[in-house]
Parts: structure tokens; C-alpha cells; sequence
């Protein structure tokens, strides 16, 4: 059981791409072309390790309300998060392992660590379904099309629940914990950690300057992958939608990839963005297929260093061991 535990995310990211492959949408010439064209090689090994830069300065903007830490630090720890991401398939995510080597020097505590991780998680969520929502609302002031109103409608339900979660959910939390017993179960003491490790975002939420500051970050981070996304997508030959629209969609894939459950969106983000650019026809639908999985092909080769860099961390490595 425990064996399966820690494959099924794995085999099911596998799953899903075979089917993609099988069905059709899933070009693989199509890949094996973009992969050797010389504009795309060059443009991804720049523009991923820009996006890796760009969000880990994000992410220093949160761990500086905590302690200070070099940006240097902050770009290894997300190298080394990007690799456990995809390579390790059980429940331990990069997050975790950020959160304990940002907490090994002792300057914070490993809640507070967890705190900052989860913060920058959930604000980079937060900004692309923020700009999913504006773009989509300037495209459709424009082209009143069916599917762009259909996707406008469902991502305005995700900005404004996200919004009230954000807003209420202290109050909520203070409620929770006032009805908690003394003699607390597991689950409870599970579920105690959790809201003291969302505190800090729901803090840090009213922060005006600082997530001022984040979504700026966010935009330019987001900007750079899907202008890589669209040029791959323009040297295939395959009509455009506005880049509002492609940017927009891109951002919907992204949150879908988001979700921890399969390795690094594998997967999950070539069927969400098939899902999204086949709306408009099949052939954008195959390319985006195409584009998302150079993407994550130029992700995974610095969550490739990110392994290196891991593997000259033994504290880690052992605490690591002892959580599992």
C-alpha cells in the first residue's frame, strides 16, 4: 500500500499523456521539430532561468518578513523545490524541502519557513487567476465570442471565491480554534498546524505594498513563459488567438498544473491547455500541447541542477529521511 502511495501520481501523469498520444492531440514530431530549432533552444534555457530568478525574488519578498536571506539562497532552494517536484512521487513536495533548508540555519522556525512557502504558492495563484480574469474581461469587451464568456464566467467564480477566502477565512480560523478541545486527535492537531501555516498568508494579504510588489513579480515571471509558449506556437505556423486570449488561457492551464497532484503538471497541464486552445480550433489546441511540454522539458532541465545541488545538502537530506 504504501508502495502505491507513492507511484499512483506518477502513473497517473503517464497515463494521462499515453492518452493524449493515442487520441491524437499530443503531436510528437511536432516536439522532436521544437526541440531542435535553434531560436527555441536558445530562447528556453534563457527565459526559464530568467522565471526561476523572477520567482525566487517573489518568494524572498515573503521569507524577508521573516529573516533575511541572500537571493542566491532563495534561486537554490527553488532549483532544488523544482527538482523534487518532478522526481520524487511521493508526499513530500519541493515545498517541504525549501521550508526545511530555509529553516536549518536556525534564523526562523520551520512553521515560519512552511509559511513563506505556502505564501508565495498561494499569491502566485492568486495573480494568475487574477490576470486570467482581467485579460479574458478586456478580450471580451472586445470579441463577445461564446467561449471566451465561458471561460470569463468560470474564472470570475475562482477570483471571487479566492477574494472571500482570503478576506474571511481569519475570521473562520479564530472561530475553528476557539471550538477546538483541549485534548486534541491527530486530525485536529493536523488541522491546527494548517491554519497557523495560512495565518501568515491571510496576514500578509492585507499588505498592499508587498502584494503590490508580488503581483508585478508574478506578471513579468508569467509574461516570459507564455511569450515562450507563443513563439513556439508562431514557428509551428498554426494561427493565433490576441495574446490577451493566449495569455489568459496559458494562465488557466497554469492553475490547473498548480494542483499538487501530478509531478510538476505533467500531464494535467497538456490535457487542461488542450482543453483550453481547442475551443478555438484543434490545430491551436495540438500546438499548445506542444508548446506546455517544451516548457516543462526546459523545467525540468534546471530541476536537473536543482538534484545537484540537493545532493551537497546531507542535513537536509537526513531530516528529510526522518520526516518520511
Amino acid at each position: 500500500m504504501e508502495y502505491l502511495k507513492k507511484i499512483w501520481r506518477p502513473l497517473l501523469a503517464i497515463t494521462l499523456i499515453v492518452v493524449l498520444i493515442k487520441k491524437g492531440p499530443f503531436q510528437v514530431e511536432q516536439l522532436k521539430f521544437i526541440l531542435t530549432h535553434s531560436t527555441i533552444v536558445i530562447l528556453g534555457f534563457v527565459i526559464f532561468f530568467l522565471q526561476v530568478l523572477i520567482f525566487s525574488f517573489r518568494w524572498r519578498l515573503f521569507v524577508n518578513l521573516v529573516t533575511k536571506v541572500p537571493l542566491l539562497k532563495i534561486f537554490k532552494l527553488n532549483l532544488v523545490g523544482y527538482f523534487f517536484n518532478y522526481f520524487i512521487p511521493g508526499g513530500v513536495s519541493g515545498d517541504i524541502v525549501k521550508a526545511l533548508e530555509l529553516s536549518k540555519d536556525k534564523s526562523t522556525t520551520r512553521s515560519e519557513a512552511l509559511s513563506t512557502v505556502l505564501s508565495d504558492r498561494i499569491f502566485g495563484l492568486f495573480a494568475m487567476i487574477t490576470f486570467t480574469f482581467v485579460f479574458l474581461l478586456i478580450e471580451y469587451s472586445i470579441n463577445k465570442e461564446d467561449y471566451i464568456l465561458k471561460f470569463l464566467l468560470l474564472n470570475a467564480v475562482l477570483f471571487a471565491g479566492m477574494i472571500a477566502a482570503l478576506l474571511f477565512l481569519p475570521y473562520v480560523f479564530v472561530k475553528i480554534s476557539n471550538l477546538l478541545p483541549n485534548n486534541k486527535s491527530n486530525l485536529l492537531v493536523k488541522a491546527e498546524k494548517l491554519i497557523n501555516s495560512l495565518h501568515f498568508t491571510l496576514i500578509t494579504f492585507k499588505n498592499i505594498k508587498l502584494q503590490s510588489k508580488s503581483f508585478l513579480v508574478s506578471i513579468i515571471g508569467q509574461l516570459l513563459a507564455i511569450y515562450f509558449m507563443y513563439e513556439v506556437v508562431r514557428i509551428l505556423g498554426v494561427p493565433q488567438p490576441s495574446f490577451f486570449v493566449f495569455f489568459a488561457l496559458c494562465c488557466f492551464s497554469f492553475v490547473a498544473s498548480a494542483i499538487p497532484i501530478f509531478p510538476a503538471g505533467v500531464g494535467v497541464g497538456q490535457a487542461a491547455i488542450y482543453v483550453m486552445f481547442s475551443n478555438i480550433s484543434e490545430d491551436l489546441g495540438k500546438a499548445t500541447i506542444t508548446a506546455i511540454s517544451a516548457l516543462q522539458i526546459f523545467n525540468l532541465f534546471y530541476a536537473l541542477i536543482g538534484g545537484v545541488i540537493f545532493s551537497f545538502m546531507p542535513k537536509v537530506k537526513k531530516e528529510l529521511e526522518e520526516s518520511l
